[in-house]
């Protein structure tokens, strides 16, 4: 049944990607991507399909990437210890999905600011800072002492 899956995936691949090629070549203005595709011969609504079509899809791939890691690598460590996966802390899911989790923050950033031009990235920064101080503000300024706990 995975191979005859696999084998339909394969299929609708190849086909949506000659269809795409087929529309690229058909619409006037030589569009750049799968939303001017949508926006010319659809209208503006197209875009927001696509686009909530894109997230559904990363979403769902992240999800079984997380999966497959969490399993893959508690099933790997716990066997270290004779232990099955979910027995001890260092062979449960969750350890494992907040551990890649975490460790794709930074890079997730990056890429993000990479896309952003810079007056975004100054914006992005601004906001960081006035966190930051108002937090140290908060926590370590002697003229923010609650009257009332200080009595």
């Amino acid at each position: 049944m995975a191979l005859l899956f696999n084998l339909l995936t394969v299929l609708m691949t190849r086909e949506s990607g000659r269809l795409y090629l087929a529309m690229h070549a058909l619409v006037p203005d030589r569009p750049d991507s799968l939303y001017e595709i949508g926006y010319m011969l659809s209208g503006r609504s197209t875009i927001f399909v696509n686009a909530i079509i894109c997230v559904i899809n990363s979403i769902g791939l992240m999800m079984i990437y997380f999966i497959v890691f969490s399993e893959t690598m508690g099933q790997l460590v716990g066997s270290f210890w004779d232990k099955k996966l979910g027995e001890a802390w260092y062979s449960d899911k969750p350890t494992y999905v907040l551990g890649l989790g975490v460790l794709l923050i930074p890079v997730v950033i990056k890429k993000e600011l990479a896309e952003l031009d810079w007056l975004a990235s100054l914006l992005f920064f601004s906001i960081g800072l006035f966190v930051i101080i108002n937090g140290y503000m908060l926590f370590f300024d002697d003229r923010f002492i609650d009257p009332v706990i200080s009595e």
